[in-house]
């Protein structure tokens, strides 16, 4: 009798404790990434682009493998995600979301609830690894942080703010039936360079450019070159004076196609930041086209000048 109780006294002890314990726990831990929030909302309400940030790698559709534990994504809302994730035997509610914080910064909310079994002795198992449970919740929420406080990760490119290098500037333009042709582009440039060459003042940086398409046929092409100091206009070359603030710089390597990616890239940064701009933006050529015909080794920097 006494063999008996000496192994029943334990279990019901055992048992009692085990029921005694917590059905489920619960956290919330906030992080805050130097994003704005329009950008954070554009990456992730694109379910294409989840492969990306989110930790882990894709099962299906909506099934992550995080480490060994498979998180399950229910519904996608438009400042968050919920899902489960089964991790030390136990399934974990998680519900994430973001709102805008101050200064352009995004603050990121990771909620969850652990939950334990009704088997006492699962129940005491899962017991002792909340904290190692709750430690990987936490990691899911910081790898997602360093994602989203990465700018080329965000954008696709490495946009950056910087001062405007150069005040003066000589500039012409020219208007054409079709969009311009580098030798044309290069044409146009060598007209600024000469006059330059003739009035003996230093060049001092890599011409910049834009085309607009004016309508569905016609081109307006303007180049400008940055020299030492102010040249007088005369006739079709104008003098153009550069206020020496900030401005958004991306330097990008590629044909027109990532160029323009890179220009909507940028755009969407200045509009993201609600940055104010008091001129417009302009590639600066730092790659000859003319000399270089293979467009995949165009070094190009989209700029586009900001208040601060």
């Amino acid at each position: 009798m006494k063999k008996v109780l000496y192994i029943l006294v334990p279990v019901l002890f055992f048992v009692i404790i085990s029921y005694l314990l917590p059905n489920e726990k619960a956290t919330t831990e906030t992080v805050s990434v130097p994003m704005p929030v329009d950008a954070v909302t554009r990456v992730m309400t694109n379910q294409q682009e989840w492969g990306k940030w989110f930790p882990g790698s894709k099962s299906n559709d909506t099934t992550y493998m995080y480490y060994e534990a498979p998180i399950t994504i229910h519904k996608v809302l438009m400042n968050g995600f919920k899902g489960t994730m089964i991790n030390k035997d136990m399934e974990i509610s998680l519900d994430f979301s973001f709102i805008a914080g101050k200064n352009a910064r995004t603050d990121f909310t990771l909620n969850t609830v652990m939950k334990l079994s009704y088997n006492p002795i699962l129940r005491f198992k899962q017991f002792l690894s909340l904290n190692a449970a709750e430690d990987d919740s936490k990691r899911l929420l910081y790898q997602i942080q360093d994602y989203f406080s990465d700018v080329l990760k965000v954008y696709g490119y490495p946009i950056e703010m910087q001062k405007v290098p150069n005040s003066s500037y000589v500039s012409t333009k020219q208007t054409y039936d079709h969009e311009p042709t580098s030798d044309e582009i290069y044409a146009l440039i060598d007209e600024v360079n000469e006059f330059i060459a003739g009035v003996e003042v230093k060049i001092v940086n890599f011409p910049i450019m834009n085309v607009f398409k004016e309508d569905s046929t016609n081109y307006t092409l303007m180049v400008a070159v940055a020299t030492e100091r102010d040249i007088p206009s005369s006739g079709k070359f104008m003098l153009k004076n550069m206020m020496l603030g900030n401005i958004v710089v991306c330097e990008v390597t590629g044909d027109k196609t990532v160029i323009q990616k890179c220009n909507e890239a940028v755009k969407n940064y200045v509009q993201d930041y609600r940055k104010t701009s008091p001129a417009i933006s302009f590639e600066r050529l730092i790659t000859n086209r003319r000399t270089i015909r293979d467009s995949t080794k165009w070094r190009t920097t989209i700029n586009y000048p900001v208040f601060q």
